[in-house]
């Protein structure tokens, strides 16, 4: 039963690991610096590349992740020469706060946003959210408009209409099933069942988003709708940049084409905010 469990709640999550765990292991390396942080009652950590003097670019990892899902950027070269790199650990996740899931997009984007404090180059940020972390990135915009030069939403589960609880996600709360459930699957469960709500509350704020949206999406992602993009072409279509519609191509973009969030990066460190 935990076995089925298990496997049903995978392809349920916004980042699922199994279809990845080759790709993360070859792509994984040591970044430069991992650093520790306070977020109001938050234990923060990010792991960064890079001169803190140069403009920042700040990853953010899905559900369940890590700051290793942008390892490959993070330790890419031409990147560390141009950018100071930031993959923080969302609430919940790898060295931030692990185990206790953090539902409130505000408390994600405000706990995440604090890592911007470390980069000393006075230059707002290019914002790279995949999967759950695009809403993220979201909120931190709205929340701090700031700080946010352009965002690059990668894969984004943004839309509370196509947020869908499914029958297994119910069930992996429940005793004996909750505490089986490897720590990760478990604070990912929670953190998705409880988005829409969030999705839907923050719908309204869209209109005052005042950064640069870059999309990327795969026409062929099982796990987030492509409808998503339809969403936000409705809400904020003066604010959208760009749009890559990729054929063919799963949920897995920053793993299968990389490429496509380099020339974003490329092309927005290039515009005068």
């Amino acid at each position: 039963m935990r076995a089925i469990l298990l496997s049903l709640f995978l392809l349920s999550c916004a980042n699922p690991t199994k279809s990845i765990k080759k790709d993360i292991i070859e792509m994984k390396a040591k970044p430069h610096v991992f650093t520790r942080y306070k977020s109001g009652n938050k234990q923060m950590q990010f792991a960064s590349s890079g001169s803190e003097l140069l403009p920042p670019v700040l990853f953010i990892h899905g559900s369940p992740g890590s700051w290793e899902a942008w390892a490959a950027f993070l330790n890419n070269q031409e990147l560390q020469k141009k950018f100071h790199l930031l993959s923080v650990d969302r609430p919940g996740f790898g060295g931030s706060d692990p185990g206790n899931s953090e539902l409130s997009l505000k408390v994600q984007a405000d706990a995440v946003a604090a890592a911007l404090a470390f980069n000393k180059s006075g230059q707002k940020a290019i914002v790279v959210g995949h999967s759950y972390g695009a809403p993220v990135a979201v909120k931190m915009a709205l929340d701090h408009p700031g700080m946010v030069k352009s965002l690059i939403l990668v894969a984004g589960s943004v839309d509370p209409d196509l947020e869908e609880t499914k029958w297994y996600q119910n069930a992996a709360t429940w005793w004996p099933f909750r505490v089986i459930i490897p720590t990760a699957l478990r604070v990912a469960n929670e953190e998705i069942m409880g988005l829409k709500p969030e999705l839907k509350s923050m719908k309204k704020e869209w209109t005052n988003l005042s950064s640069r949206i870059v999309i990327i999406q795969g026409d062929a992602d099982d796990l987030v709708q492509k409808e998503n993009v339809d969403f936000m072409k409705k809400l904020v279509s003066d604010k959208i940049v760009r749009i890559e519609m990729v054929p063919g191509l799963n949920h897995f973009v920053p793993w299968k084409r990389p490429d496509l969030i380099l020339q974003s990066i490329a092309t927005e460190s290039q515009i005068t905010p």
